[in-house]
Formats: C-alpha cells, structure tokens, sequence
C-alpha cells in the first residue's frame, strides 16, 4: 500500500503597507487571481472588519491585543478548513509583521508571503483624499516613514518565504503587478529554501529570537544599572517605562524591550533564559577578570529538537559558524573597548586580536570579515555608531554606568585633581576624557554640578616625588624605607588621606617577631622615602587588619593623632577604660549649634550633651547619643558636652587644640585641668599681643588773653 502524499504546506499571504498605499485594492485583486489559480478556498481577514464587528466602528482603534486575539482565530479556522489566507492590516514595522510570521502560535506550519504595497507618499496623500472616510496625513507620513526610514523594509529574514514588492509609482496597474508576481513565487520561494538549506541552525536562528538577543545586549549595554536592585528608582529608566515592573531583571527588560522596539519581544520566560546564556558564555562582568584564553567558546543553544525547520527566511546569522563569529567580536568590543593603539585600523587590529585569542582552535579572522561584521550586524543594532571607527567604552561587562553618570563621573574626577592636587586623579580624568570624546560624548557640555571652594591645591603631592613609590607599596602591600622627621625605619604603608587641607600618610611601624605595629599618621612633607621593597609584599589579610586596627582607632581618637605607644592602642581597641580620658566643655546655645556639625568626627558612644532647653530650637542632636546630661546653671553657657579620648588625644593633639580653641568665648573647657590651664595661658597672651595702652592725655594750654 503506497504512503500517503504529505499535504502542502498551507499558503497565507500577509498585505504590508502604510494607510491609502492600496493594500485593500491589492487584497481584492490577489483574492481574485488566487481563486483563478489555486482549488483552495481563499479567506480574507481584515483588522478593519475585525473593529468593525468588536466595536462597531472600523475606525475605532480598539485594544490590539483583542483584534489580534480574533486573527488568530480566523486563521486557525482557515487552518482547520485547509483554506488560503489575506490578511490586511498596516504591519509597517518588523516587530508588527514578527508577531504574526514568528511570534503567533498556529496548529500547522504556514508560508508567509509578503506583499508590500511601496507606495510614494505624494500618491497615498492623494489616494487619501478620494476615500470617503480619510485617514490624518500625519497618520499616512507615519506610516511611510516607519517602512522606508526609521526601520527596516520588509525582508524575506522577517519568516516570509518571499517579499513580493509592488511598486505603483511607476504607472503600471496593480493588477498587472500581480499578475506578473503570481508566476514568479513558486521559483522564488524554492530559490530561498535552496538558500537557507545550508544553514546549521540553532536556538537564535529565528530573526525574532536573534533581535530579542541583540536588544538585550544592546538594552545592558546602554542602562547597565537595570540589573541593580534599585533600577525602578533610576530615573534613566523611569524615563523610558513608569512604572517599572518589581519583579526581577528578566522582567523589567522584558518590559522594556516591549516598549523600545515592539510587544513581540517582550517575552520575560525567554529573556530570562537569554541572560543565563549571555553570563555563560562570557558576556556578564564576572568574567572581567578570567583571561581571554580562559574564555568560552561562543556556543548558541541547539535547535529544538522535535521542531521542524521554519518555512519562512532566515537571517544570515541563522548559520551557527556565522553567529559564532559575531557574538565573539561583540564580546570581545564588550570587554575590551579601548584596547586599540591610535593610528592602527580598527577592522585589523580587531582580526589580530581575535585570531590570537582563538590560540590556533578556532578560524583565522581577515580585516573584511570583521569589517563585514561591523557593518552588517552590529552597526544597524546601535553597537557601534555608523560613520565613526571608534568603539563605544560604555558597555556590558565593563562598567556599571549609564551615559549620564559617565559624564558626572568624569567631572568630578576633573574636579578631584584640579582642586585637591591629585595627580592620580589627573591621569585619570584625561584618560577618561579622552576617551568619552572618541566615543561621541563631550563632558564639556555638561554644566558643572559642583565645585569645591579650594584657593590652592594640596602642595605636598605636586611637589612630592615620591607618591608614585608610596602608591606602588600601598597597591601591592610592600615595606618602604623612608625617614620621618631625620628617624629612618621601615614603614608598611596603609593609604593616603587628605585631611584638614594636608596630605597624611597612615602607616604601621614594622615590629620584627612581633604580629602587630605602631600605627601613625605622618604628613606627606614629613615623610622621605629611600626605596621600597622588592618582591612579594605581605598578605592580604596582615594589610586589612591594619586597615582595619587604623579605621577603629581614627573613630575612638577623632582624628589621626594615634599616640606612641602600641600598647596604649591595643588597649584602647581593646575597649580598656585605663586609657580614656574625659574631655569636658559647656557651650552657649550659638556655640554648641555650631560644634555639633563637627561631633561626627567622633565615636556617637563617647559623646554626650544635654537637651536643649525649653523654648530653645537652635540645635539638637542630629543622631543618638549615649545618655542625656543635664543643662549647666551658667546662663552663659548652658549646655554641657563630654568626650571620651584618650588621653594621648589631650595631652598632644594640636588639631584637636585648634578645634577647641576657635570657638573663642562661646565654648568654656572644664576639664582637663592641664588642657584648661594651656587654653587660659593662650587666651592671656592673645590678649596681652592685641592690649594697646592708651597714651596720657597731656592738658591743654590756656589760650592767651592776648589772642582772643
């Protein structure tokens, strides 16, 4: 018994066109000429019949989630019955004709035919005019624009086994164009299966998958902060969708790729699998740091198995090896923006990279091939701009920043070295400059946010030679052998600090045979470097320890004044009561509104002051503060403040002095006795420095009787 003959594949065909280009004209006609030519019955779905039956109106808009709702139902029915189909509606974008031809699921596979109505504008205008109902011009401009400009025309890669392109500018008839098309599909369509035969597919080899995958990229690359826990609160992406959806990343992309480029690829459950793949295969962050032989091969997902090859056309990048070879120059401009000498050709220095990161397993890249990638994939996808041979250095993988915040970035950088002297910074700031210029983005035209009030910069890190030497020790953990105030030692160097207006370094003492050092503070000016030590420097763990020990002993000291003895700190760490020392002052309502803004220096626990009196709103405690003192009987300075430090801080720090010391009479120190004593002594000799005596007035002579 002979097998039965499989069915041909059911033919629809779907009319493309702005509003007045003819499309009903053109469906009538082809319904003609198809019952002429084919047995099938021939359907023909109209989303303007379908407005009409839900609402009524043809004109009415509608919800289009329901008028598509009713295609796919006529379509099946059309399906079940074994019929053809018209199916007019605008589709003048891709993500309106992927809906139909990828994104909706029907019963049976289908073969799209594309019939695109290239109609001038100035004829749909005056088409327009003839209609009984007419459609707005802006509505007709529209339409054509979306089709001819602001995105791609109508492509046989869109899931169309042919684009059939009827232009009527040209005077001929339509029916005629139709006429002549008819004969020509069947040749065309085998031409293009013959064509698309040869692909190795994969799990991106629909065009509707690829572009979701490329607008993901692309969605990463330009609003990176969309994968921080935060993103609804950005405004970059409150701009563009509000609100966002609170569920995860896959869902706030999902969301905005529905939005940018159409609903069809708003699809979360894929998306969220397009980003394990994306971080698999060597595009996520964390792989920064991995070399680049280490990295993976590009590797799409296969093709699922079970599923029949599309009947519709394919991107090019349906082939494996050629989506292989993109996405591994997209990953590779991804991580490595800037990596390029000035002068040397992009598509060649790209072609050597890539054919030495391949380590001799993977193909030989030529200049053309890349070049033909740029051009053909990533320049219409917004990865690099058309017309500029520079790459973008914002980008997945390599920043956590949008366009905006790279700007801001760069000023305050600009700002760091202008005004605080850092040289670092500098270089910095120019490199980055530099480099947002060769990307297209010039941080002059930003205004300036901020500046910082600073007559001078810092002298010590222009004039200090050696900074380059102290910055290498403390980034690689290193000793140095320097000498502080004529004393030569070893010295582990911990960071460098701009306070009150001075450059310091923190340091430990080296102790030979001993886990832990002296930890200090020494200006920069102090300070001279002989030479640091080569080789391997300590662990990690010794350096952050003492980071640590130093960050704990600045909050219980207020300030960098760390005393001289080690076991004075190892107690004060400790939490020994043996080395603090109370210091007690009372202010005036004035003075202590003024002295709490500068309290935060200090630990909250070793602080404590008084409530403001009743009636009295001039200050308060901005934070908790361990106990409430009672107010003072002095109506001068009513309110008392007491500070735990110890007790090297009083006896020795001058910035401490100079602190106390400049609130002149709104602040009265009570205790310590010897730090009470030295402020009397300065108060005294300011005012004997300032006292003018008055000169004796010598008495007048009497006027002379003569003279009046």
């Amino acid at each position: 018994m002979a097998a039965p003959h499989p069915l041909p594949p059911l033919r629809f065909h779907l009319m493309i066109g702005a509003a007045s280009s003819g499309k009903s004209t053109a469906a009538r006609l082809l319904s003609q000429a198809l019952h002429t030519i084919e047995s099938a019955p021939v359907r023909y779905v109209s989303s303007a019949d379908i407005r009409q039956q839900l609402y009524g109106d043809s004109a009415c808009l509608g919800h289009w989630q329901e008028i598509e709702t009713v295609i796919q139902q006529q379509l099946e029915e059309a399906i079940h019955e074994r019929a053809t189909v018209i199916l007019e509606a605008s589709y003048v974008r891709r993500a309106f004709r992927l809906a139909i031809t990828q994104a909706l699921h029907l019963s049976a596979p289908i073969q799209w035919v594309g019939w695109w109505l290239d109609t001038p504008l100035e004829q749909c205008l005056a088409w327009n005019d003839q209609r009984q109902r007419p459609v707005p011009e802006a509505v007709i401009r529209r339409h054509c624009a979306q089709l001819l400009q602001s995105a791609p025309v109508p492509q046989r890669q869109e899931g169309f086994v042919h684009v059939v392109r009827l232009q009527t500018g040209q005077g001929i008839p339509l029916d005629q164009l139709i006429d002549a098309a008819l004969p020509r599909l069947d040749p065309c369509i085998q031409r293009g299966a013959n064509r698309d035969a040869a692909h190795e597919l994969h799990g991106y080899s629909r065009l509707l998958d690829l572009e979701r995958l490329l607008y993901l990229l692309r969605l990463l690359c330009d609003h990176p902060q969309l994968t921080a826990t935060d993103a609804a609160l950005d405004p970059e992406l409150q701009q563009l969708l509000a609100p966002l959806p609170p569920a995860g990343v896959a869902h706030r992309a999902a969301a905005l790729l529905g939005r940018l480029h159409g609903a069809c690829y708003n699809d979360p459950i894929a998306i969220a699998a397009d980003l394990d793949w994306l971080d698999a295969m060597g595009f996520s962050s964390r792989w920064q740091q991995v070399p680049i032989h280490d990295w993976p091969v590009i590797n799409p997902p296969p093709w699922p198995s079970g599923t029949p090859r599309p009947q519709g056309g394919l991107p090019r990048l349906a082939d494996r090896v050629a989506f292989l070879h993109v996405f591994s120059l997209l990953r590779h401009l991804l991580h490595h923006p800037h990596d390029r000498d000035g002068g040397e050709r992009v598509s060649r220095h790209l072609a050597q990279r890539l054919t030495a990161a391949a380590g001799g397993e993977g193909r030989f890249w030529t200049p053309r091939q890349v070049q033909a990638a740029l051009q053909d994939t990533l320049t219409p996808y917004g990865f690099r701009s058309a017309g500029r041979s520079g790459r973008r250095g914002y980008a997945l993988g390599t920043a956590l920043l949008s366009k905006d915040q790279l700007l801001s970035t760069c000023q305050l950088l600009q700002l760091h070295a202008n005004d605080l002297g850092d040289p670092h910074a500098q270089a910095l700031a120019t490199v980055l400059h530099d480099r947002l210029a060769h990307a297209g983005l010039q941080a002059s035209q930003q205004p300036t946010l901020r500046r910082w009030l600073q007559p001078t910069p810092p002298p010590s890190t222009q004039r200090h030679g050696s900074l380059p030497t102290l910055e290498a020790a403390i980034q690689h953990r290193r000793r140095i052998l320097g000498s502080i105030d004529g004393h030569t030692s070893t010295l582990w160097p911990l960071q460098l600090l701009l306070h009150d207006n001075r450059w310091w370094l923190l340091l430990e003492h080296d102790a030979i045979g001993q886990p832990l050092g002296l930890l200090a503070a020494v200006e920069l000016q102090q300070l001279h470097v002989f030479q640091q030590q080569q080789g391997h420097g300590r662990s990690i763990d010794r350096h952050h320890l003492a980071l640590q020990r130093a960050e704990a002993l600045q909050r219980h000291c207020g300030g960098l004044h760390f005393g001289g003895a080690l076991a004075d700190q190892q107690a004060c760490l400790e939490g020994d009561p043996a080395v603090m020392a109370q210091l007690r002052f009372r202010c005036s309502p004035a003075g202590l509104a003024a002295i709490e803004r500068d309290l935060h220096r200090f630990s909250a626990d070793a602080v404590q002051w008084a409530a403001p009196l009743p009636g009295d709103r001039r200050h308060g405690p901005k934070a908790a503060r361990r106990g409430n003192l009672l107010p003072s009987a002095d109506p001068l300075h009513p309110y008392p403040v007491v500070i735990d430090l110890p007790h090297w801080v009083l006896t020795g720090d001058p910035l401490l002095r100079r602190w106390l010391f400049s609130y002149g009479p709104d602040l009265r120190l009570d205790e310590p006795q010897a730090l009470v004593a030295e402020h009397r002594r300065w108060l005294q000799q300011s005012l004997a420095l300032h006292h003018r005596p008055r000169k004796q007035l010598q008495p007048r002579p009497a006027l002379s009787p003569l003279r009046l």
